[in-house]
């Protein structure tokens, strides 16, 4: 008889599951080095544009992790005005598949999957191409991935306080209150992007805007902070990419169809010669990350499903042994 069963996890599900943070940026880290070593299959993430509809649109992630051999696709909806429904920005959905015989092994929730792992990939972005002392971080947006994303930093550095600005005046003060209450940081909500990132050490990009806008001017920026940017609408200053002493992205290959800085790309102003190489590259030791002769340095990155697969094993593999979840049997019957 052949039957095929896979595992079914509801955001809660996953939640009671989810590794600590610390785990969580050695898995994510572990995709990203094998990213930089070619031990993955990772075709471009692609869309489903209803922006102009709708306010939102669908990416779609596909890829295959060698380390734990694996294949994976994540399909989450990025909406602007999901608030208004009660919903995070952020909803999707993630399945994974055994890749020898081709059958499914889990659909999970992946709103949380996708927060937490972007928040690694910021962390470990900062890891290595940020100043080891880097105290101050400014934060714009306040989104779902924003909270994960400082509390990666605290795993590495030692935090002294967030500045974060967003549109909403309460979203804003709400992450700065998480901050405060769930990671002991000194956080602060501030009325202006200039408040929030000048002379920071560290400045996060993670906003959603609806037409693009300079919200980061470069003169605000320190010389030698890391600008970590990964909205999908172009909101950092151009000058500030072409001073950078590094550029570094998650998917060269991938950046070239979307997101944050494609239109520098588009304009030929950002071509593959001006970047420095891939974050997986960096975490694989094949290229240098930050160096005392480093100024400013950009990390841009998109995301992509390695990062999901990595996690999402990992809370797969936690649910089976500890019984969470619901096992579907997709269909029991001899070969035909």
């Amino acid at each position: 008889m052949a039957k095929v069963e896979f595992r079914l996890l509801t955001r809660d599900e996953v939640a009671s599951v989810m590794p600590p943070m610390n785990v969580i940026l050695d898995r994510v880290e572990a995709g990203l080095t094998a990213h930089g070593s070619g031990e993955v299959v990772l075709p471009p993430k692609s869309h489903i544009h209803l922006d102009d509809r709708y306010n939102g649109h669908f990416n779609v992630l596909v890829g295959w992790a060698g380390p734990i051999d694996m294949a994976g696709v994540k399909v989450v909806g990025d909406y602007v005005d999901n608030y208004r429904h009660g919903l995070p920005s952020e909803v999707g959905m993630l399945t994974l598949y055994d890749p020898q015989i081709g059958i499914p092994r889990a659909i999970m929730d992946a709103t949380d999957i996708t927060t937490h792992r972007t928040g690694a990939v910021t962390g470990i972005g900062a890891k290595y191409l940020a100043k080891p002392s880097a105290k101050i971080v400014g934060h714009l947006g306040a989104r779902g991935t924003a909270f994960a994303n400082v509390a990666a930093l605290k795993e590495n550095f030692d935090i002294a306080e967030v500045r974060v600005n967003s549109k909403r005046p309460e979203t804003r003060a709400a992450l700065a209150s998480e901050i405060k209450s769930k990671l002991g940081i000194p956080a602060i909500a501030v009325d202006d992007a200039e408040s929030a990132v000048r002379d920071a050490d560290i400045v996060i990009e993670a906003t959603r805007l609806e037409k693009p806008e300079v919200l980061i001017r470069d003169e605000w920026l320190k010389d030698d902070c890391l600008l970590i940017t990964y909205g999908w609408i172009m909101a950092t200053d151009p000058k500030s990419v072409l001073r950078a002493s590094k550029v570094v992205v998650d998917d060269w290959e991938q950046c070239c169809v979307g997101g944050q800085l494609q239109p520098m790309i588009a304009r030929g102003d950002l071509t593959r010669e001006c970047i420095h190489g891939e974050i997986g590259e960096v975490t694989a030791g094949k290229i240098a990350g930050r160096e005392d002769s480093d100024g400013l340095i950009v990390l841009w990155h998109r995301g992509f499903a390695i990062s999901d697969i990595m996690l999402g094993s990992q809370i797969l593999a936690d649910a089976k042994a500890k019984g969470v979840g619901t096992a579907v049997t997709l269909f029991d019957r001899p070969d035909e």
